[in-house]
């Protein structure tokens, strides 16, 4: 009788060790990274387009938040020459929930180069900073115009509706040149080589010497480059 009462007992301070237990043992909430990487960069590619814009280098250098580094080229198409923006820098940030995204790119040079098999390519140094440590999204394309002369055009009327210097990639909206059916999109060849002196990583991408620019991509986000003029 009393060993079934001790073991009755015995059961019953288990169970409030239990229940106490349960009750102040901290709970971990899951934090799925993945999905706040996402909406941070698709954040970005929605704003893209609409970012403010210099082409004052000092400017760009002291910035702080968003902002696109462009410099100014004139074209001509179908005999109107015109001022056209082309992107060669972003600072981007981005926050979501307890993850802050940050890139730059900057595109130092551009010049001729010889890929294996011999063909000729813009090769496009970029410095490239990033917050994570590692990009496993990365790709680079060369947007490559089926008809420069129609693609300048293009852009033509946008200036003369806006008054203002269209950018190349960015205007009207992101994907606007591959919507519009004047641009393809080809994979470049690239390498992305740390430099441990300046805390930079070169990004090196080859592609053909028709294109208006290339696209780095870090999934969702695609950011277009334009060779310095």
């Amino acid at each position: 009788m009393w060993s079934a009462a001790y073991g009755l007992i015995a059961l019953a301070v288990v169970a409030f060790v239990v229940h106490y237990a349960a009750l102040h043992t901290p709970s971990v909430a899951s934090v799925n990274l993945a999905d706040q990487l996402y909406n941070a960069k698709r954040q970005l590619a929605g704003s893209l387009p609409s970012l403010p814009r210099t082409d004052n280098p000092a400017h760009f250098a002291v910035s702080s938040g968003n902002i696109v580094k462009v410099t100014v080229a004139n074209v001509t198409a179908s005999g109107r020459t015109f001022p056209v923006q082309l992107p060669v820098g972003y600072k981007l940030s981005s926050r979501e929930d307890k993850l802050l995204y940050e890139l730059y790119l900057n595109v130092t040079s551009c010049r001729p180069a010889a890929l294996q098999g011999g063909a000729a390519a813009t090769l496009y140094v970029v410095e490239l900073r990033h917050s994570l440590d590692q990009l496993p999204w990365l790709e680079v394309y060369a947007a490559v115009p089926r008809d420069p002369s129609q693609y300048y055009s293009w852009l033509y009327n946008y200036y003369a509706a806006w008054g203002r210097p269209p950018a190349a990639g960015l205007d009207p909206r992101m994907g606007a040149d591959a919507d519009a059916g004047l641009v393809d999109y080809v994979k470049a060849e690239w390498a992305l080589v740390y430099d441990e002196a300046s805390d930079l990583s070169i990004l090196y991408a080859a592609a053909p010497p028709s294109a208006l620019y290339i696209l780095v991509a870090d999934y969702p986000l695609t950011i277009p480059l334009a060779c310095p003029r």
